[in-house]
């Protein structure tokens, strides 16, 4: 196994970006780093005490999604200089949605129209019915005399 010689400035990169913990260090360093604060105490202690100051900051704020207009934002910024910037894409809206809208209700007025018409059947059926009965009743009174 190859030794690894850290320095107080490569300790610090170390500890600034991964932070205080040694398991997130990167791991064919960590050993190097681990003995580098054991032969530089005062070192690492004040950077492992600001890093662990940030650390607590971190793990307490809450994770925020970034909206869709920041991310176009960084997206654009990110473009090289001299492109168009195009404005951000607008979510069509599904067609079969409206066709589906218009088809609901056409087939609710066709079953408001199919229900009337049998309403108003049934109706002129019962009347129809209503006069045989007293066509016949008044047949049979006369027959009676």
């Amino acid at each position: 196994m190859m030794h690894i010689q850290i320095t107080s400035e490569r300790f610090e990169a170390i500890v600034d970006a991964y932070g205080a913990d040694p398991q997130r260090w990167p791991q064919d360093e960590r050993a190097a780093a681990l003995l580098f604060m054991q032969q530089h105490p005062e070192v690492a202690r004040r950077v492992l005490a600001e890093a662990r100051t940030l650390d607590s900051w971190l793990s307490s704020a809450d994770e925020v999604e970034p909206s869709v207009a920041l991310q176009w934002e960084v997206l654009a910024r990110m473009m090289p200089a001299g492109v168009a910037a195009r404005p951000a894409p607008v979510a069509a809206r599904p067609r079969r949605r409206r066709w589906l809208a218009g088809g609901i209700g056409l087939a609710a007025a066709c079953a408001a129209g199919i229900i009337f018409g049998v309403n108003i059947g049934l109706m002129t059926l019962s009347e129809a019915r209503a006069e045989a009965v007293l066509a016949s009743a008044s047949l049979a009174e006369v027959d009676n005399w």
